[in-house]
Protein backbone atom coordinates (compact mmCIF):
# COMPACT_ATOMS: atom_id res chain seq x y z
CA UNK A 1 0.00 0.00 0.00
CA UNK A 2 1.40 3.39 -1.00
CA UNK A 3 1.35 5.83 1.89
CA UNK A 4 0.75 9.56 1.54
CA UNK A 5 0.28 12.68 3.64
CA UNK A 6 -1.88 15.68 2.89
CA UNK A 7 -0.36 19.15 2.85
CA UNK A 8 -1.86 22.53 2.03
CA UNK A 9 -0.12 24.53 -0.67
CA UNK A 10 -0.71 27.44 -2.99
CA UNK A 11 -0.35 26.51 -6.65
CA UNK A 12 2.49 28.74 -7.93
CA UNK A 13 0.77 29.03 -11.31
CA UNK A 14 -2.47 30.18 -9.62
CA UNK A 15 -1.20 32.41 -6.83
CA UNK A 16 -4.47 34.32 -6.61
CA UNK A 17 -6.40 31.16 -5.69
CA UNK A 18 -6.62 29.88 -2.10
CA UNK A 19 -4.35 27.05 -0.96
CA UNK A 20 -5.60 23.51 -1.60
CA UNK A 21 -4.81 20.15 -0.04
CA UNK A 22 -2.43 17.96 -2.04
CA UNK A 23 -1.24 14.39 -1.46
CA UNK A 24 2.52 13.89 -1.15
CA UNK A 25 4.16 10.46 -1.06
CA UNK A 26 5.50 9.21 2.27
CA UNK A 27 8.39 6.77 1.86
CA UNK A 28 8.40 4.25 4.70
CA UNK A 29 11.38 2.11 3.69
CA UNK A 30 14.41 2.27 1.42
CA UNK A 31 15.58 -0.89 -0.33
CA UNK A 32 19.27 -1.06 -1.23
CA UNK A 33 20.42 -2.65 -4.47
CA UNK A 34 21.76 -5.59 -2.45
CA UNK A 35 18.37 -6.12 -0.74
CA UNK A 36 16.51 -5.97 -4.06
CA UNK A 37 18.97 -8.44 -5.62
CA UNK A 38 18.33 -10.85 -2.71
CA UNK A 39 14.58 -10.56 -3.30
CA UNK A 40 14.66 -11.03 -7.08
CA UNK A 41 17.06 -13.99 -7.00
CA UNK A 42 15.06 -16.07 -4.50
CA UNK A 43 14.11 -19.35 -6.05
CA UNK A 44 16.61 -18.98 -8.88
CA UNK A 45 20.10 -20.33 -9.53
CA UNK A 46 21.52 -16.80 -9.63
CA UNK A 47 23.31 -15.63 -6.51
CA UNK A 48 22.37 -12.16 -5.22
CA UNK A 49 26.01 -11.04 -5.57
CA UNK A 50 25.96 -12.03 -9.26
CA UNK A 51 22.82 -9.99 -9.87
CA UNK A 52 24.27 -7.01 -8.01
CA UNK A 53 27.56 -7.26 -9.90
CA UNK A 54 25.73 -7.33 -13.24
CA UNK A 55 23.58 -4.37 -12.21
CA UNK A 56 26.70 -2.41 -11.22
CA UNK A 57 28.32 -3.17 -14.60
CA UNK A 58 25.27 -1.71 -16.35
CA UNK A 59 25.41 1.38 -14.12
CA UNK A 60 29.14 1.78 -14.87
CA UNK A 61 28.41 1.97 -18.62
CA UNK A 62 25.59 4.50 -18.44
CA UNK A 63 27.58 7.75 -17.84
CA UNK A 64 29.67 7.23 -20.99
CA UNK A 65 26.59 6.65 -23.12
CA UNK A 66 24.79 9.69 -21.69
CA UNK A 67 27.91 11.82 -22.31
CA UNK A 68 27.74 10.75 -25.96
CA UNK A 69 24.17 12.07 -26.15
CA UNK A 70 22.47 8.67 -26.13
CA UNK A 71 19.34 7.76 -24.26
CA UNK A 72 19.76 4.40 -22.56
CA UNK A 73 17.14 1.67 -22.27
CA UNK A 74 17.26 -0.37 -19.09
CA UNK A 75 15.25 -3.37 -20.27
CA UNK A 76 11.67 -3.45 -19.01
CA UNK A 77 12.58 -0.78 -16.44
CA UNK A 78 12.52 2.13 -18.90
CA UNK A 79 14.81 4.78 -20.38
CA UNK A 80 17.19 7.39 -19.00
CA UNK A 81 18.51 10.48 -20.75
CA UNK A 82 20.15 13.80 -19.94
CA UNK A 83 18.26 17.05 -19.75
CA UNK A 84 19.35 20.61 -18.95
CA UNK A 85 18.44 24.26 -19.23
CA UNK A 86 20.56 27.23 -20.17
CA UNK A 87 20.90 30.95 -19.93
CA UNK A 88 19.72 32.83 -22.97
CA UNK A 89 21.66 35.21 -25.19
CA UNK A 90 20.51 37.77 -27.70
CA UNK A 91 23.62 37.35 -29.87
CA UNK A 92 24.17 33.70 -30.89
CA UNK A 93 27.94 34.24 -31.07
CA UNK A 94 27.97 35.02 -27.32
CA UNK A 95 26.65 31.61 -26.28
CA UNK A 96 29.18 29.67 -24.18
CA UNK A 97 28.00 26.13 -23.42
CA UNK A 98 30.54 25.55 -20.63
CA UNK A 99 29.28 28.45 -18.51
CA UNK A 100 25.69 28.87 -19.71
CA UNK A 101 24.27 25.34 -19.65
CA UNK A 102 22.76 24.80 -16.19
CA UNK A 103 20.66 22.38 -14.18
CA UNK A 104 21.95 19.14 -15.65
CA UNK A 105 19.54 16.31 -14.80
CA UNK A 106 19.14 12.64 -15.54
CA UNK A 107 15.55 11.93 -16.56
CA UNK A 108 14.09 8.46 -16.02
CA UNK A 109 11.03 7.47 -18.04
CA UNK A 110 9.50 4.18 -16.92
CA UNK A 111 8.33 1.76 -19.59
CA UNK A 112 4.60 1.39 -20.22
CA UNK A 113 4.91 -2.24 -19.13
CA UNK A 114 6.49 -1.28 -15.79
CA UNK A 115 3.90 1.42 -15.15
CA UNK A 116 1.07 -1.01 -15.89
CA UNK A 117 2.57 -3.53 -13.43
CA UNK A 118 2.96 -0.83 -10.75
CA UNK A 119 -0.61 0.45 -11.19
CA UNK A 120 -2.15 -3.03 -11.17
CA UNK A 121 -3.78 -3.40 -7.73
CA UNK A 122 -2.26 -0.19 -6.37
CA UNK A 123 -3.95 1.20 -3.25
CA UNK A 124 -3.25 4.27 -1.16
CA UNK A 125 -3.27 4.96 2.58
CA UNK A 126 -3.38 8.38 4.25
CA UNK A 127 -0.69 8.41 6.96
CA UNK A 128 -0.97 12.00 8.03
CA UNK A 129 -1.71 15.65 7.54
CA UNK A 130 1.12 18.19 7.51
CA UNK A 131 0.46 21.76 8.56
CA UNK A 132 2.91 24.40 9.78
CA UNK A 133 5.70 21.88 10.38
CA UNK A 134 3.57 19.47 12.40
CA UNK A 135 2.50 16.06 11.11
CA UNK A 136 -0.86 14.90 12.41
CA UNK A 137 -1.23 11.10 12.28
CA UNK A 138 -4.50 11.22 10.37
CA UNK A 139 -7.22 13.52 9.06
CA UNK A 140 -9.42 12.94 12.13
CA UNK A 141 -6.66 14.18 14.48
CA UNK A 142 -6.11 17.24 12.29
CA UNK A 143 -9.83 18.11 12.25
CA UNK A 144 -10.06 17.60 16.04
CA UNK A 145 -7.15 19.99 16.50
CA UNK A 146 -8.84 22.57 14.27
CA UNK A 147 -12.02 22.31 16.37
CA UNK A 148 -10.45 22.22 19.85
CA UNK A 149 -7.04 23.84 19.41
CA UNK A 150 -5.46 20.94 21.30
CA UNK A 151 -2.68 18.88 19.73
CA UNK A 152 -3.09 15.12 19.73
CA UNK A 153 -1.43 13.37 22.65
CA UNK A 154 1.19 10.82 21.67
CA UNK A 155 0.66 7.58 23.50
CA UNK A 156 -1.16 4.29 23.47
CA UNK A 157 -4.07 5.54 21.35
CA UNK A 158 -1.91 5.97 18.23
CA UNK A 159 -3.07 9.55 17.75
CA UNK A 160 0.26 11.30 18.34
CA UNK A 161 1.90 13.48 15.74
CA UNK A 162 5.44 14.44 14.98
CA UNK A 163 7.24 17.57 14.02
CA UNK A 164 9.07 17.63 10.72
CA UNK A 165 12.82 17.93 10.79
CA UNK A 166 14.81 19.86 8.17
CA UNK A 167 15.30 17.75 5.07
CA UNK A 168 11.86 16.19 5.15
CA UNK A 169 12.28 13.55 7.86
CA UNK A 170 10.17 13.37 10.97
CA UNK A 171 11.03 12.97 14.62
CA UNK A 172 9.00 9.78 14.61
CA UNK A 173 11.62 8.26 12.32
CA UNK A 174 9.92 8.26 8.92
CA UNK A 175 11.92 9.02 5.81
CA UNK A 176 9.87 11.24 3.59
CA UNK A 177 10.54 12.04 -0.03
CA UNK A 178 8.16 14.07 -2.06
CA UNK A 179 7.54 14.30 -5.73
CA UNK A 180 5.38 17.37 -5.30
CA UNK A 181 4.32 18.74 -8.69
CA UNK A 182 3.99 22.16 -7.11
CA UNK A 183 7.43 22.27 -5.47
Amino acid sequence: MVKFKLTKRINPQKKDEPAKWYAIPSVVNRQTTREVCKIVTRGSTTYPTEAESTFNLVVDGIPHELQLGSSVQLGRLGWIRLSFGSEGVEDITKFDAASMIKNLKVIFTPSKELMAEIKNGLTFENVGVVEEGFTFPDTRSYLTYKETGQLPVQGGTGTGGSTEEPGGGTESGGDEETDDPLA
